[in-house]
C-alpha cells in the first residue's frame, strides 16, 4: 500500500505500507507495518489490526501534546505587568504625597483632597491598557495588508522579538510538489519504461504523477501481471504481453533495483556513484530496468531478476521562490534558521543549504535527539543548524529548550505534526492555504498567501511596532511624572495647584488618546531589520526606556513649571494657570515630536502625527488669548505672557532635541 503521510511526517513522497514487522523505535517515517488515523491511502489496498483509537492513536498524541503545551509569556505581557506595578506605585504616591504637601504648606484641606483625587484620576494608568490595545490593533491591520493574519493579538509584537525560527521543509521551505528534474540515461526509453513499470493504472503517488506527466502519452490498457510496490523489496513491477513474447518494466529505490540487474562491477559501481552524487543535491532518485522473458512469471522474484538497467530518474520538491532572500534577511536581523523535519539527513542537508543555511552536518531525531543532554543540544543549535527524521515530540523538545535558555522561539509548519511546537512556541506561524484545521488553530499568526518571505514582513512590522510601543509608553510615563512634578512644586512653595481637574481632563485627551493614535500610526523603522532582536531577557522599563521618561517628564517640566511661577507672578493664578495649559500643549507636542523614530518623517507618512500637533498647538492659542480660557478656569493671556509661554515651551522642545541626541536614543530606544 502506499499514503500520503505529509501531515504526519512532513515527506512529500508516498509511504510504502507492507505486513513485515519493524522495530519499535524505528523514526515515524519508517514505521512501514503501520498505518496512521489521518493519513490517505493512495495506492493498494490491504487489511490490519486495530492497535489503537482516539488518544491512543499518533494523531490523538499530537493532540494531547497541543493541549498540553503552554504558551510562555509574551514580552509584551512582561511589559505590562512591569509597567502596571510601576505606574500604581507612582500613582498611589502622587495622590497621597502631593496633597499632603499642600496641607502642610496652608492649602485649604477640602482643596487639596478634591487635587489629590485629580492626581490619581490623572496618574493611575487607566489608559495603558487602551493604549497599548490600539497600538496592536493597528499593527495587525498593517500585517493583515501584507497577508498576515492575527489570531492572537498579543504575537504582533511577540514576532519582532523572536531569535530563533525553527522552520518545516515540506509545504513551507519546499512547494511540497514534485517535479522530475533530472534523467541519466535516455530520456523517452526511462520515461516509458518507468510508466510501464505502474501497469496502466491511474497513478495516485506523486513521483509517480511526476512521471507520467513528463511522460506525456496515457497507456491505454493495463499490464497482464501488476507485483505492486512494498516496502522490503523497494520497487515495483508489470508484466505486458504480446504475440510472442513477455516484457517486465521495473522501477525502485536504486540499490533495490541495482541488486537485480545483470551488470559489471565497474559499470555498476559508477551508477552507485551517480545515485549518491544525485542524493546528496537533495534529490529523490529511483532507478529503471526492464527485462525480455518468454512466459509470465508467477510472481515478482522471478519477474524481477537477470534485469537490463535503463537509467535514473531524479526528482525534487523544489525550493518555494523568496526563499533564500528571507533566510538571508533574518540571518542579517540576527534570527538565525533552524530546520526540523522527518525527512532523510541528505535531503534536508540540501534543501537547507539550498535555501542559504550555513550548516554542513545534520542532527538526527529520534532516540538520537533522545540521548543528547538539554545543554550539548543548545550547543549543537548554536548556529543554523537542520535536524532530520525529527518527530513531533522532538520539535516540541526543541522549542522548549531554546526557551529554557533564553531564546524567542518561533514555529513554522502546515501539518499535524506540527501543532504541538506552533502551541508552545513564542509565537507559531501557520500556512493558511495548506495548513491544517490543527496547525491553524495551535498557530498565532496564519500566513494567508502561504509565502515564506512574508516572515519576514512579519518580523520587520512585529520591530515597528515594538519600537513605537517603547516610544509611546516612554512619552505617557514622562508626562505622567511631569504633571506631578508642574502640581507638586507649586504646592510644596505654597502656591495653588497649576491645573484645576477640567483642565487636567483636557491635557489627558491629547497627551494619552491623541499621542496614542499619533504614535500607533508611525511607520516602521527603514533600518529594522539590520539590527539584532531585542534581548527577551532585558527590562521593558531598562535603560534606554528610562532615559526616554526622564527625559519626556525633565523637559515638559521645563516648559510648564517656570511659565506658570513667572506668569503667575507676572499677574495672578487665574492668568499663570491658563499658561500652564498652554505651554503644556504646545511642548508635549514639540517633545513627543522628538521621541519619534523619524522626526523628520514627510507628513504625508503619517498624518496622525502631524495633524494631533496642529490640533493640540491651535487648542493653546484658543484657550490661552480669547475668552474660551474662562471656560476652564483661566484668564486669556496679554502679549508679553503669551511670548514667556512660547518661549518656555519652545526651550522644553529645544533641550529634548539636543537630550535626544546626548542619550542616543534613535540607537537605544
Amino acid at each position: 500500500m502506499g499514503l500520503d503521510e505529509s501531515a504526519l511526517t512532513g515527506e512529500p513522497f508516498a509511504a510504502s505500507k507492507g505486513e513485515h514487522p519493524v522495530a519499535l523505535d524505528a523514526p515515524l517515517g519508517e514505521r512501514s507495518s503501520m498505518l496512521y488515523a489521518g493519513t490517505a491511502v493512495i495506492a493498494g489496498s490491504g487489511a490490519g489490526v486495530v492497535t489503537g483509537v482516539g488518544a491512543d492513536s499518533e494523531l490523538g498524541r499530537l493532540g494531547q501534546l497541543v493541549q498540553d503545551a503552554k504558551e510562555p509569556a509574551t514580552p509584551l505581557q512582561r511589559a505590562m505587568n512591569e509597567l502596571a506595578r510601576a505606574a500604581l506605585v507612582l500613582a498611589l504616591a502622587a495622590s497621597v504625597l502631593v496633597p499632603l504637601i499642600g496641607v502642610l504648606r496652608g492649602q485649604p484641606v477640602r482643596q487639596m483632597l478634591l487635587d489629590g483625587l485629580t492626581l490619581a484620576f490623572a496618574t493611575i494608568p487607566e489608559e495603558l491598557p487602551i493604549l497599548v490595545t490600539v497600538l496592536v490593533a493597528v499593527g495587525g491591520l498593517r500585517l493583515a495588508r501584507q497577508h498576515v493574519l492575527l489570531r492572537k493579538l498579543r504575537s504582533a509584537e511577540a514576532i519582532g522579538a523572536v531569535t530563533v525560527l525553527l522552520t518545516d521543509k515540506t509545504g513551507t521551505l519546499t512547494e511540497n510538489r514534485l517535479r522530475l528534474e533530472e534523467i541519466d540515461g535516455d530520456r523517452a526509453h526511462v520515461l516509458s519504461v518507468a510508466v510501464a513499470a505502474l501497469g496502466g493504472v491511474t497513478p495516485q503517488d506523486p513521483l509517480d504523477v511526476a512521471l507520467a506527466e513528463a511522460h506525456g502519452e496515457h497507456l491505454s490498457r493495463r499490464a497482464t501481471r501488476r507485483f505492486p510496490f512494498d516496502p522490503q523489496r523497494k520497487r515495483e513491477s508489470a508484466v505486458w504481453t504480446d504475440e510472442a513474447t513477455a516484457y517486465v518494466a521495473v522501477k525502485g529505490a536504486p540499490e533495490s533495483v541495482l541488486h537485480v540487474c545483470a551488470m559489471a562491477a565497474d559499470e555498476r559501481s559508477k551508477t552507485q556513484a551517480r545515485v549518491a552524487h544525485l542524493a546528496q543535491q537533495g534529490l529523490r532518485v529511483i532507478a529503471v530496468a526492464e527485462r525480455r522473458i518468454q512466459d509470465v512469471p508467477e510472481d515478482a522474484d522471478t519477474a524481477e531478476t537477470d534485469l537490463s538497467f535503463v537509467g535514473l530518474a531524479a526528482f525534487v520538491d523544489p525550493l518555494r521562490s523568496g526563499v533564500h532572500d528571507a533566510v538571508h534577511a533574518l540571518a542579517k536581523a540576527g534570527v538565525r534558521t533552524v530546520l526540523v523535519t522527518g525527512d532523510h539527513p541528505l535531503t534536508a542537508l540540501a534543501i537547507a543549504q539550498q535555501a542559504g543555511l550555513q550548516c554542513q552536518k545534520a542532527l538526527m531525531g529520534g532516540s538520537a535527539l533522545e540521548s543528547m543532554s538539554d545543554d550539548v543540544l543548545v550547543a549543537r543549535l548554536a548556529g543554523d543548524s537542520v535536524v532530520a527524521r525529527a518527530t513531533p515530540a522532538d520539535k516540541l523538545r526543541l522549542v522548549r529548550v531554546l526557551q529554557a535558555h533564553g531564546e524567542a522561539v518561533a514555529v513554522t509548519g502546515d501539518g499535524v505534526n506540527d501543532a504541538p511546537a506552533l502551541a508552545a512556541a513564542d509565537v507559531g506561524i501557520a500556512m493558511g492555504a495548506r495548513g491544517t484545521h490543527l496547525a491553524r488553530g495551535a498557530a498565532d499568526l496564519v500566513l494567508t498567501d502561504d509565502a515564506y518571505p512574508t516572515i519576514v514582513s512579519a518580523v520587520a512590522g512585529g520591530r515597528g511596532l515594538g519600537a513605537q510601543l517603547r516610544r509611546a509608553v516612554a512619552f505617557y510615563l514622562g508626562a505622567k511624572v511631569a504633571l506631578v512634578s508642574v502640581i507638586a512644586v507649586p504646592l510644596a512653595l505654597g502656591f495653588a495647584s497649576p491645573f484645576r481637574p477640567v483642565q487636567i481632563v483636557l491635557l489627558e485627551l491629547f497627551m494619552d488618546l491623541g499621542a496614542s493614535v499619533a504614535f500607533v500610526s508611525e511607520p516602521p523603522s527603514p533600518d529594522a531589520m539590520s539590527r539584532p532582536p531585542r534581548d527577551p531577557a532585558r527590562r521593558f522599563l531598562d535603560g534606554a526606556q528610562l532615559s526616554a521618561i526622564a527625559l519626556c517628564a525633565v523637559t515638559l517640566t521645563v516648559a510648564v513649571l517656570p511659565t506658570y511661577l513667572i506668569v503667575r507672578s507676572l499677574a495672578d493664578t487665574q492668568t499663570g494657570s491658563a499658561a500652564a495649559v498652554a505651554a503644556w500643549l504646545i511642548a508635549h507636542a514639540a517633545i513627543a515630536w522628538s521621541v519619534r523614530v523619524r522626526p523628520t518623517l514627510a507628513f504625508a507618512r503619517n498624518l496622525a502625527f502631524p495633524g494631533w500637533a496642529f490640533v493640540a498647538t491651535a487648542t493653546a492659542i484658543v484657550f490661552a488669548l480669547t475668552p474660551a480660557a474662562q471656560a476652564l478656569g483661566g484668564e486669556a493671556l496679554d502679549a508679553k505672557a503669551f511670548g514667556i509661554t512660547v518661549a518656555a515651551a519652545a526651550a522644553g522642545g529645544a533641550l529634548a532635541i539636543v537630550g535626544r541626541r546626548v542619550l542616543a536614543l534613535p540607537r537605544r530606544l
